[in-house]
């Protein structure tokens, strides 16, 4: 989906200024006098240098090695590859501590400049903004408008059902075309759908940033400690709506249906839907999710960075095989941690 120019308001503004306005057409009319008062907003023209290298970032995925060091909405970037959720008409403010340009959608970048802000369309969907420096620094945010719920237990034809409490503004509209839209670097939108409806479309789904932190920090340490070669986790259970939590008999307050749980597991070795042999025995059994589990709540433990959360074991069953949950419910939880 395009932003039209009139869906979109962007802002540009220098460290080096000291007022920051929109762009706006050359005023015909303005007096001598107006062009030769004190500086306001400017705006860099990019170089033909920043054009070409924005037609090579646009076929190259950004990495941790290219990651620039922006805040979204004030909050520190935390990869090279985010997500950011707002309401039609909100605004989403980006800042650098150098100048960066953006591109929306693939069109033309805007002008070289320490900050943008964009406005959200009125209609629900999906845009990516790169954001890029001469430096070679890249980096992508998938900008997800919201489809406001506004009590509706049925949304286009999909069932959401009735929030218990703390209903959310909206939720992510999910068409055919936006199952691989990356949500950070090792995860996108669509593995995180509901189970419901398989063949209706759209759907609706949430993630929450501080699930992603979490899910990317547990699967890094994996990696570095030889654990795992996993480019991604399996999510076996993400988002999932009140109806079809409330269908399942999950817990009335269930993460999942905030977006801020999932049931995980690596699976490398041989790609069967089950998780690998973590501890080495030789087998896939409960104490391969007690593994992960031990894992990380102990990374957990010691990292302040990340906002704290819930972790279960569970292990297999006559439908699935061993599998830990990680939520980012903002307060320590700890459950299913049982014998092999």
């Amino acid at each position: 989906m395009k932003l039209s120019a009139s869906a979109l308001t962007l802002s540009l503004c220098l460290a080096s200024t000291t007022a920051c306005q929109a762009q706006t057409p050359a005023d015909p009319n303005a007096t001598e006098e107006a062009s030769s008062s004190e500086p306001q907003g400017q705006v860099i023209d990019l170089t033909e240098a920043l054009n070409a290298q924005l037609a090579d970032l646009e076929e190259a995925e950004p990495t941790e090695d290219t990651a620039l060091s922006l805040a979204v909405d004030g909050e520190p970037m935390p990869h090279a590859i985010w997500q950011a959720t707002l309401m039609p008409g909100e605004t989403l403010a980006l800042e650098s501590e150098t100048g960066v340009s953006v591109s929306i959608d693939g069109e033309e970048p805007a002008g070289l400049d320490t900050s943008h802000s964009f406005t959200a369309p009125d209609t629900p969907g999906a845009h990516q903004i790169r954001i890029f420096d001469l430096e070679g620094g890249h980096a992508l945010l998938s900008v997800f408008v919201l489809k406001p719920l506004e009590g509706q237990e049925v949304v286009e034809g999909y069932r959401i059902g009735s929030y218990p409490q703390d209903a959310p503004q909206g939720l992510i509209r999910v068409t055919e075309d936006d199952l691989d839209v990356p949500v950070s670097p090792s995860f996108t939108l669509g593995q995180f759908l509901c189970k419901q409806q398989p063949g209706h479309w759209p759907k609706f789904v949430m993630v929450t940033p501080s699930l992603l932190n979490r899910l990317e920090a547990l699967l890094d340490e994996l990696r570095a400690d030889g654990l795992t070669e996993a480019e991604s986790f399996f999510v076996m259970s993400g988002f999932r709506t009140p109806f079809y939590n409330t269908a399942i008999g999950s817990a009335r307050l269930s993460r999942h249906m905030y977006g801020d749980a999932a049931d995980i597991y690596p699976d490398v070795e041989g790609g069967d839907g089950v998780m690998d042999d973590l501890n080495g025995d030789g087998r896939i059994t409960r104490a391969d999710a007690n593994f992960l589990y031990d894992f990380a709540d102990r990374l957990f433990r010691g990292r302040t960075d990340l906002s704290a959360g819930g972790i279960g074991a569970y292990g297999a069953n006559a439908v699935h095989g061993p599998f830990v949950h990680v939520d980012g419910r903002g307060s320590r939880a700890r459950w299913g941690r049982g014998e092999s």
